[in-house]
């Protein structure tokens, strides 16, 4: 017995099993629809497309069309949510804090907390300045230092600077979280120093200052339906006390 159209001609039927509703990594929607075949190929929707009325907060992802027996079609059109109209709940980001290396310049060593700028300065003319105009050696500018506890300090940066030790290794961390948004976010530029970068983590290591990097932003949806931003800060121990990133040079 041949299978017969019973329903309308000019209309599309959305059967008893639709909407489906799926909430995982996205929002989801399944619509499903029966009807005259050729009616269900010309309501077929492109991807990317909002959609309207009861689908207002909602992108079509694809649609497909099966043909049956009768010239009957089956209009299967599936959804995620997205667009500034969006409702649903947004996805949960993931977060990352890896272990860092860095090699600051071995004369921010804990261990030359009270050397001064000066004495500093001395070293570095005493190890590569060559002579002075009155023909001293400036190595031995570094014993004209008068303060006995400088003259300690500038002695031991300048013996482990003879021996190449130029920096040292300091562990620090690099900490990114992702946060999602119906809405185009806002970039940040970075170079931001902050004592707390916020997100999922409720627990980062301590005397830890904080440099906020450049964001980065990536397509989460269909057709700039959704947006992930991705937040990044490298984490830097104090050092004598005083943060590891210069407040002269990144904002705060």
């Amino acid at each position: 017995m041949p299978v017969i159209w019973k329903g309308p001609t000019n209309a599309l039927v959305m059967q008893p099993n639709s909407p489906a509703l799926t909430y995982g990594d996205r929002v989801k929607a399944v619509d499903v629809y029966k009807g005259p075949q050729p009616l269900c190929a010309a309501s077929m929707i492109p991807r990317g497309t909002f959609g309207t009325g009861f689908r207002t907060g909602w992108v079509c992802t694809q649609s497909a069309v099966a043909t049956e027996r009768g010239g009957i079609g089956t209009l299967t059109i599936e959804w995620e949510a997205g667009g500034s109209a969006a409702t649903q709940p947004l996805p949960a980001g993931s977060f990352s804090l890896d272990p860092q290396e860095l090699y600051p310049k071995i004369e921010r060593a804990g261990v030359f907390a009270d050397l001064k700028f000066d004495t500093i300065n001395i070293v570095y003319r005493g190890l590569y300045g060559g002579q002075t105009p009155n023909n001293i050696t400036t190595a031995s500018l570094v014993t004209l230092i008068a303060d006995p506890e400088q003259l300690s300090l500038a002695q031991l940066l300048l013996a482990k600077l003879q021996k190449g030790e130029e920096t040292f290794y300091l562990a620090s961390w690099r900490y990114s979280y992702e946060v999602f948004s119906y809405l185009e976010p806002a970039i940040n530029n970075g170079g931001e120093i902050t004592a707390n970068p916020g997100g999922p983590v409720a627990n980062l290591p301590g005397g830890v200052s904080w440099l906020r990097l450049a964001d980065k932003i990536e397509p989460a949806g269909v057709n700039g339906s959704m947006y992930k931003l991705t937040l990044n800060f490298l984490g830097g121990p104090a050092l004598g006390g005083v943060g590891y990133w210069d407040p002269d040079i990144y904002s705060s």
